[in-house]
């Protein structure tokens, strides 16, 4: 509940959009949650909730290897639907509920709420439009963080493989998405990682993934007769991404797409941003032309939340409210498609690092 409650503290900055309902397993713990949280109504049963008139959306925030139930449930009910991260602990369910949504004319989404901070928007149209660091060459991310801080151990659901447990499933789908941002949400041609496992519960602790990005196009720059602003021999859209993440210790966060004009620096905390910075290169190794700051604060409340930077909530949920009154069913910020993308790179890397499936025994 730590970060349904963030996201509906969140909701206080967006006017387009309330917390009518809220539902859980017992009537208790959802009329607890509500008193908490202001929330109207509290449903003892999720059927109870999407019998619910009022309901425009269900944002579903329980854990992990539930994901494709309710996320069917909402989905079968009628309802749109914001399912937080990981959209689901396999490929194939993600698959499935992509279908399902999509068959049902329903806006679905998985919550990659860093998408919509204005760093990151900001990093986006920088890199991506405006080409101010040039050809994208590389992207490094890394999230990790010491779990046991908050968590303990083995009994924390973070260490607990059969509700989808585990880094990979936890935090790898943030620097996934930072790859696939700047190499413009296409399918890496090649992925191989490696991590630790922890014996006792089977789950992954940390691990490191690289991904191969093959070229879009059979013409360099530097042999392009046409081209007056690059002289490089990199094939467009070729590239690749390092990835690192893991619950043992905490890294800077930080995202680095480097370009053959610059680099762009999505700054700490990597996955909820308000800062990034750019240095363009100068003719010469090692040669600075200019370098910039871009601060986007967040906005101002009286707290309350879990986690860092979760007033960022709002920006998520105010772009899922347009979408939804636009009858748009996806948002372009983190379409559909992207989101199998990133399920089947996650699962590529479970499997390579030796992870069983949440419901396997």
């Amino acid at each position: 509940g730590r970060v349904s409650n963030d996201f509906v503290l969140a909701l206080q900055h967006v006017s387009t959009a309330q917390a009518v309902a809220c539902a859980a397993r017992s009537v208790e713990s959802a009329q607890t949650f509500a008193d908490k949280l202001n929330i109207p109504k509290a449903y003892g049963t999720y059927d109870e909730l999407l019998a619910d008139d009022s309901v425009d959306i269900v944002y579903v925030g329980n854990v992990h290897a539930f994901r494709r139930q309710i996320g069917e449930k909402c989905l079968m009910a009628g309802k749109n639907v914001l399912l937080e991260k990981p959209f689901a602990c396999k490929a194939e369910d993600a698959e499935y509920l992509v279908k399902l949504a999509r068959s049902k004319n329903l806006f679905c989404m998985e919550g990659m709420w860093t998408r919509f901070f204005p760093a990151v928007e900001q990093a986006r149209r920088l890199v991506m439009e405006e080409k101010i660091i040039g050809e994208v060459v590389s992207v490094y991310s890394d999230f990790n963080f010491n779990a046991s801080d908050s968590e303990e151990y083995p009994e924390s659901f973070v260490y607990t493989r059969k509700v989808g447990g585990g880094a990979s499933l936890l935090v790898a789908p943030y620097p996934v998405a930072a790859a696939t941002l700047f190499f413009d949400g296409v399918a890496p041609e090649k992925c191989m990682a490696v991590g630790q496992l922890d014996p006792l519960t089977g789950v992954d602790l940390q691990a490191a993934a690289v991904l191969n990005f093959a070229p879009t196009g059979d013409v360099a720059p530097a042999m392009d007769e046409g081209q007056k602003e690059e002289n490089t021999p990199k094939l467009p859209g070729s590239g690749v991404a390092s990835l690192s993440y893991g619950l043992l210790g905490e890294s800077e966060e930080e995202t680095v797409v480097l370009g053959t004009k610059g680099r762009l620096v999505i700054k700490s905390p990597g996955h909820c941003p308000t800062q990034l910075s750019i240095s363009l290169k100068a003719t010469g190794r090692g040669n600075a032309a200019a370098t910039m700051l871009y601060d986007f604060p967040l906005p101002k409340d009286d707290g309350g939340y879990f986690y860092p930077n979760s007033a960022g909530f709002a920006y998520e949920a105010a772009a899922v409210a347009r979408c939804i009154a636009a009858g748009l069913k996806e948002v372009p910020q983190f379409s559909l498609d992207e989101t199998l993308n990133s399920a089947s790179i996650l699962e590529i890397i479970l499997k390579q690092i030796g992870v069983k499936y949440f419901d396997e025994e």
